[in-house]
């Protein structure tokens, strides 16, 4: 993902320490642009486990003039441990004990001072431009805009040399410094069926390898972040906690998961004893050591005792596979299309009519297929582009009848959740719930509360696609690509809660969205340069490959190895197996048909 090379936009920040640095999340103004950060070098989490301090950091020396001593301090800022104790050294002893270097921290680039020298003492203020915020727990996410006046800093000149005098509490974080810093990492917590894992991106400085799976652990042990609390389960939760540092399977403390060492985690405290729950603990660690690099074998130990005396030597991702979070959904169903209005299957080079009601009725505008491959949800449109267009949302078995679920003036895309209820919104918006009732089987509609996101983001809801895991709802509203978490209340309801909104370099151009994965979204967009571009968890944006690809662009829909969208000439693809330099858009054989939409699981 590229650097952006463009200057301010603003941010929907979350809770920072500080009265002035809140004011600036909130207050940047908003700008056209593009923001990112490299998947290879990202930010880290303020840690719970000693250890080094990166090698790279600067340190004060007595020939820096103030302007270096700034810049390096910004630098040094880059780590958190013991209250930023790297950047403290550029500071006075009272403007230490005067900073509050607590809660998220700017990440900020083209960084501009403006001095006022005096032979003792130098006044400046600070221009630059936001690129994000990175949170305590270690959660980035993209921002831009530019940095408010924080007001004037102060240096001294002392017997060491110059030091900062006066400051604005927050911290300030220096870009290059956060990415040769920081390295992105996912925490894996449950969802809320137990089926699979639910990413949580998160940013961590280590400078030691070794103490990377105590890192993690520890974090997943701290729980979710704080919009996911609600949504996802943590096996791992208070008053568990870990006997020690993750070390090697035979205990020894370097090359931890490295070569055929292996990894070994022993926990005390754990209180879960079905095998179900003992199954997720697992799932939990060793997606969250694997995706990390972190190789097994991984020997999980519980208050002295294996957590599963079946795998006493030692579990492996096969082990757990089933909640692989990086699975495609209803595989086995195949690839599909709406041609003409009906659905049809991809059979080699050819596609003929599925059996039963959605192969043989016309007038089908959207359709997705059911997370296990199964079940089909489909929009029939009458009249459209008429003042009494009129929509219905249809569900049933795929080669099988189907039955009415919704209706309305328009309706979006359907989407499935893990609990095999389709979501759909009606009229741009009021979110719905459609599932078969337990008793009678006849489909019920359950309204959504999306109240959160409407008063936040107002304007219709084009399309709502639910993330692979059901925890994650992505959203177009005004061509925005907005992001919401899934909670379900203690009576059983559903909520929208905590919206933000994502690749602020999209600008207003999306049409159409669909998750890759569960920490990938795929757009389309109405920009003829850069018609196709994927969004990550952490808003960060990049443009997908255009060879092959003709605009305009419409629907999208995507699996983990492939994308597909809709263009003039019908339905191609562009598959991930190619090197990124190679990746061409092709058509696809059956669905060459101009109108074609793609429908896949999701």
């Amino acid at each position: 993902m590229r650097r952006p090379d463009c200057a301010a936009r603003a941010v929907a920040a979350r809770t920072v320490a500080g009265r002035w640095l809140a004011t600036v999340l909130f207050s940047a103004v908003l700008l056209a642009g593009c923001a990112g950060v490299p998947s290879s070098s990202a930010p880290q989490a303020i840690g719970t486990v000693e250890r080094a301090a990166p090698s790279n950091l600067p340190k004060p020396t007595p020939g820096m003039d103030p302007d270096m001593v700034l810049r390096e301090f910004l630098k040094a800022t880059a780590d958190p441990a013991n209250r930023h104790l790297a950047a403290r050294q550029f500071l006075t002893q009272s403007a230490s004990n005067a900073w509050d270097d607590g809660g998220s921290a700017l990440l900020i680039d083209h960084v501009v001072f403006v001095e006022t020298r005096g032979a003792e003492r130098v006044l400046v203020t600070m221009r630059a431009d936001i690129l994000g915020s990175l949170s305590d727990m270690g959660v980035f996410e993209t921002a831009e805009g530019a940095l408010p006046d924080p007001g004037p800093i102060e240096l001294v000149k002392t017997t060491g040399g110059w030091r900062i005098n006066r400051l604005p509490n927050g911290v300030f974080l220096d870009w290059q410094q956060f990415q040769a810093t920081y390295k992105r990492h996912i925490l894996y917590f449950a969802d809320p069926t137990g089926k699979t894992m639910v990413p949580d991106p998160r940013y961590i400085a280590v400078a030691d390898r070794d103490q990377l799976g105590t890192e993690l652990v520890s974090k997943l042990i701290a729980g979710p972040r704080p919009e996911m609390a609600h949504a996802v389960h943590n096996l791992l939760a208070p008053p568990l906690r870990l006997s020690g540092p993750v070390t090697r399977a035979d205990g020894g403390k370097s090359g931890v998961g490295r070569g055929y060492a292996g990894a070994r985690v022993d926990l005390q405290n754990l209180s879960t004893t079905d095998p179900h729950s003992r199954l997720l603990v697992a799932a939990q660690i060793i997606w969250t050591l694997a995706r990390a690099d972190i190789k097994g074998p991984y020997v999980i130990n519980a208050d002295g005792a294996p957590l599963d005396d079946r795998f006493a030597d030692g579990w492996t991702t096969s082990d757990v596979a089933a909640t692989d979070p990086g699975m495609a959904d209803g595989a086995g169903a195949g690839v599909h299309a709406l041609v003409g209005g009906s659905l049809v299957a991809l059979d080699g080079q050819h596609s003929a009519p599925v059996p039963g009601a959605f192969g043989r009725t016309p007038d089908q505008t959207a359709a997705t297929v059911s997370r296990d491959g199964h079940q089909v949800a489909s929009v029939v449109t009458q009249r459209p582009g008429a003042p009494d267009r009129a929509d219905s949302l249809w569900i049933g078995n795929l080669g099988g009848e189907a039955v009415q679920a919704a209706d309305g003036h328009t309706l979006s895309r359907p989407s499935w959740s893990l609990d095999n209820a389709v979501w759909v919104v009606v009229d741009g918006n009021t979110v719905l719930r459609a599932f078969a009732e337990p008793a009678s089987g006849q489909p019920a509609r359950i309204p959504v509360d999306s109240g959160a996101v409407s008063s936040r983001f107002p304007g219709p809801i084009a399309e709502l696609q639910l993330s692979r895991d059901g925890t994650r709802a992505a959203m177009v509203i005004q061509g925005q690509v907005i992001l919401a978490s899934v909670e379900q209340t203690q009576a059983g309801q559903f909520a929208l809660t905590y919206p933000r909104r994502l690749g602020f370099g999209l600008g207003s151009s999306v049409v159409s969205l669909s998750w890759r994965t569960g920490d990938d979204i795929v757009v389309s967009r109405t920009d003829p340069t850069h018609p196709v571009s994927y969004v990550n968890l952490d808003g960060v944006n990049s443009d997908a490959p255009n060879r092959g690809l003709q605009t305009p662009v419409s629907t999208i829909a995507a699996n983990p190895s492939t994308v597909y969208v809709a263009d003039p000439r019908g339905v191609v693809q562009l598959s991930s197996s190619a090197a990124e330099s190679e990746q061409i858009w092709s058509e696809v054989p059956g669905f060459a048909v101009p109108g074609a939409v793609p429908v896949l699981p999701g």
